[in-house]
C-alpha cells in the first residue's frame, strides 16, 4: 500500500499550498541556499507585574536534509516579507522525524 501524500515531506512542503521559500546566506562564505518550509512568527505579550515583555520567536519548520550545515548567525530572508531580515538564533534542531526547526530572530540595522 502506498504511503499517504502527507507522509512525503516534499508534497507537504509544497509552495503551492502553504509553505514558503526561505533564503539562507552562510556567514563567512556567502553561500546561498533556498529552503521550503512552514514559517511561523509567534507573538507573546507576557504581563509580569509592572513589566510587559513583548517577545516573538520566528521559526521555520522544514526538511532536516535541507538545513544541514546551517549555523547560528547565518542570515535569512523570507519570501513575501520584504524588508525584514532574520538570522539563526541557534543551529537547526532536528526533531527525529526528518524535519527540523530553524529558530530565527529579526535583525535590526
Amino acid at each position: 500500500m502506498p504511503a499517504p501524500a502527507w507522509e512525503n515531506l516534499d508534497d507537504f512542503l509544497s509552495v503551492d499550498d502553504f509553505a514558503i521559500v526561505a533564503t539562507f546566506t552562510r556567514q563567512g562564505s556567502g553561500q546561498v541556499r533556498q529552503v521550503r518550509g512552514i514559517f511561523d512568527e509567534q507573538y507573546v505579550d507576557a504581563d509580569l507585574g509592572e513589566y510587559t515583555m513583548d517577545t516573538g520567536e520566528p521559526r521555520l519548520t522544514c526538511k532536516e536534509a535541507d538545513v544541514v550545515g546551517l549555523k547560528k548567525h547565518d542570515a535569512c530572508t523570507i519570501a513575501g516579507i520584504p524588508g525584514v531580515n532574520y538570522e539563526l538564533s541557534h543551529d537547526p534542531v532536528p526533531d527525529g522525524t526528518g524535519t527540523a526547526v530553524v529558530r530565527l530572530e529579526r535583525v535590526f540595522e
